[in-house]
């Protein structure tokens, strides 16, 4: 089979390039448990829910999973040009839609069928399509990242100033405020029952702008675990391409899963800061970052501010289980969920588009204060 007038090289973005995976699936007039057994007889490994889960999204598979699911489909000959087709995308080559040029959808319905927050004025929900810009003014070059990646200079200055007896943390200068727009009224947004330590109503909100550098007295000792992988809980690691060099959240054996300690700290309007306290570097705000490398992973970032809507979390019930969420970002329709459907150690929790699927579901539990 030969991918005929498919031309991958010819998409214009990450949406595009999956509607012609859609597409050559179509062709093949496989099943997904067909695709999966054809590509075990191969050496790939393409698991059914994988094959649907990437042709239910809008974002770039990974290189292997691209290459499996060509394979299976029969198009053997072709995965050299679907793989350079991907890499072209993936590394910037189009040019994204200005937010400027798009106007706001109003009263926006999410996937999931559960209505995103209730917008004032002339506010806009975030756009956390894929963009590929990270140019010299990036706001990725000012962010106070909670690890700092050490370059030459400063890792040995930091090394006399410990033989001398003092700490240095580097920090980048803050620029989020300039950036993010500001939340809407804590009276008017809609968000789902957030958890708590017991039942009742949930803790106030602190009056200030900006949460504290450390824990708060409100903060709930917490764990986040997968639904469907209750063994495992939501803590730190890397990306597993390598493309993103700081640490972002993933799902690990809770066996191992703290240092950090995860803490949820109120925020107003019923929305919520999720904390890492972490005992070399302190606390830090989970943050969907919005440029690449590395969009839409949650990262931990030191400085947390209310009127920064990707720190901003609300809580919506599933109702599977009484401690059963949707984690979702404020001011959007998008949910977390883990990367490719993954099941697998590492996987990298990141936001995506609500699909009710299984990976977005997770088991918030209070645990008590050490």
């Amino acid at each position: 089979m030969t991918t005929g007038e498919l031309r991958p090289d010819e998409a214009t973005d990450p949406a595009e390039f999956v509607d012609m995976l859609r597409r050559l699936k179509d062709r093949s007039r496989l099943t997904y448990r067909q695709l999966e057994q054809r590509a075990a007889a191969t050496g790939d490994v393409l698991a059914r829910s994988t094959a649907a889960d990437i042709l239910r999204r809008s974002t770039l598979p990974r290189p292997e999973v691209v290459a499996a699911f060509v394979r299976a489909c029969g198009a053997e000959d072709q995965v050299e040009t679907w793989l350079r087709a991907r890499h072209r995308l993936a590394v910037g080559t189009y040019a994204p839609t200005s937010p400027a040029a798009v106007s706001p959808a109003p009263d926006r319905q999410p996937v999931d069928g559960v209505a995103a927050d209730h917008q004032t004025g002339d506010s806009t929900a975030p756009d956390l399509r894929p963009s590929f810009g990270t140019g010299a003014g990036s706001a990725s070059a000012t962010r106070p990242r909670w690890f700092a990646r050490p370059v030459p200079l400063a890792l040995l200055v930091g090394v006399l100033l410990a033989a001398l007896g003092l700490g240095i943390w580097m920090q980048r200068p803050d620029d989020d405020e300039q950036r993010t727009a500001q939340l809407t009224d804590p009276s008017t947004s809609a968000g789902g029952s957030p958890p708590a330590a017991s039942a009742g109503e949930s803790p106030p909100a602190p009056p200030e702008s900006s949460a504290s550098p450390t824990i708060g007295p409100d903060a709930l000792l917490s764990q986040i675990r997968p639904a469907r992988s209750p063994q495992l809980c939501v803590s730190e690691g890397r990306d597993r391409t390598g493309e993103y060099g700081s640490q972002v959240a993933v799902q690990i054996s809770c066996a191992e899963a703290t240092p950090p300690d995860t803490y949820l700290e109120p925020a107003a309007g019923g929305l919520y800061f999720i904390k890492w306290n972490h005992p070399e570097h302190g606390p830090g705000c989970l943050t969907v970052r919005g440029e690449n490398p590395g969009r839409n992973m949650l990262e931990p970032v030191t400085k947390c501010s209310q009127s920064n809507w990707s720190q901003l979390f609300r809580f919506e019930p599933t109702g599977s289980a009484p401690t059963s969420y949707r984690i979702r970002p404020t001011r959007t329709d998008l949910c977390v969920g883990l990367r490719d459907d993954d099941t697998e150690v590492s996987a990298e929790a990141l936001v995506e588009p609500c699909t009710n699927g299984p990976d977005q579901v997770f088991l918030i539990d209070s645990l008590p204060k050490r």
